[in-house]
């Protein structure tokens, strides 16, 4: 490749979903579209659904949907970490944002494809029967945030200094919100009618520990950070089903784990997934900034629309000296 600076992927989560990612580039790059339809099949059924839908004009269920954002993000993160690495990429690191860290996983061979299917499809099915809620951000500090919360409420990522986001049932997070309106904090809704990284998801948590405990897992090929522990994911947290189960309930820790990931840079931090609300995050690391890193949207900005997809990720490619084919 012909920039000189290390590679370093970053895989977006609940939240980066938008009507029609993916789907531009879906039709204009037949070696996308294989690698998605890979996920699809692995998927049977529900894939071919899933399909159809991502791809109407007038889908059945909206994106926010949990059934629709979970792995439909899954698979586009997938997809185009597979295309990239397939191509010749060598990440020296990557870091996933909640479901984001479960397409890097398997990306880097923590699980076989099928597995990961397995456990996302089995989360997703659990997650339709948890009680409904959502995500706020609020632009403040955790340290600010976490008085005002009611009981059912938790702190559910911590994005950047004064990104905190919580999640919680209903009516507890409307108390929550309206405390911190209050107080004074800006508070905006993240796309999610699920209360994502919250306590009241722990059921969740004990019916995919025995599915994950009967996966083959392994030690990953390729450096991931852990956006749980905001440190290099081990090899034995990598083998770890409770690690892996705990995902849906423990708090997203991006701001610390981008900190962790940037010790081994300057990287070119390159978002793989839809949107690009991590590098977003990213260029505003002091230890990003000070270090020099680059920036790279393999997508876009949604706002562009599916139309430009291709346009942009040729563009990317090209910026990366891989071999388009």
């Amino acid at each position: 490749m012909s920039h000189t600076m290390s590679p370093a992927l970053l895989l977006p989560g609940q939240g980066a979903q938008y009507q029609g990612m993916g789907t531009g580039l879906y039709r204009d790059l037949p070696e996308f579209a294989a690698r998605v339809d890979e996920v699809f099949q692995a998927m049977g059924d529900a894939g071919d659904e899933l399909r159809s839908d991502w791809l109407a004009a007038d889908p059945r269920l909206p994106i926010d949907d949990v059934r629709r954002s979970q792995p439909l993000l899954f698979t586009i993160d997938y997809a185009l970490g597979k295309l990239v690495l397939d191509w010749g990429l060598r990440p020296a690191a990557m870091l996933g944002h909640s479901i984001g860290e479960m397409a890097a996983a398997t990306l880097a061979g923590v699980f076989d494809l099928p597995s990961a299917v397995r456990v996302v499809q089995h989360r997703i099915g659990q997650l339709a029967t948890a009680p409904t809620g959502g995500m706020v951000a609020i632009a403040a500090t955790q340290a600010d945030v976490t008085p005002h919360l009611h009981p059912g409420v938790d702190i559910g990522a911590i994005n950047a200094p004064r990104q905190t986001v919580i999640a919680g049932v209903e009516e507890p997070l409307r108390k929550t919100v309206e405390a911190l309106r209050e107080a004074g904090f800006t508070c905006a809704p993240v796309a999610s009618r699920t209360p994502f990284h919250s306590a009241v998801l722990q059921p969740v948590v004990d019916a995919g520990r025995h599915l994950l405990a009967s996966l083959p897992a392994r030690a990953p090929e390729i450096p991931l950070v852990s956006g749980y522990t905001a440190a290099s994911l081990t090899d034995v947290e990598a083998v770890d089903p409770l690690y892996w189960a705990r995902h849906p309930v423990d708090p997203v820790l991006f701001w610390p784990a981008l900190k962790a990931l940037l010790a081994g840079g300057p990287y070119l931090l390159i978002e793989c997934g839809p949107g690009q609300g991590l590098i977003t995050l990213a260029r505003r690391h002091p230890d990003a900034r000070g270090s020099g890193c680059e920036f790279l949207s393999l997508t876009g900005s949604p706002a562009a629309g599916p139309d430009r997809e291709a346009e942009h990720f040729t563009a990317a490619a090209e910026r990366l000296a891989l071999p388009l084919r």
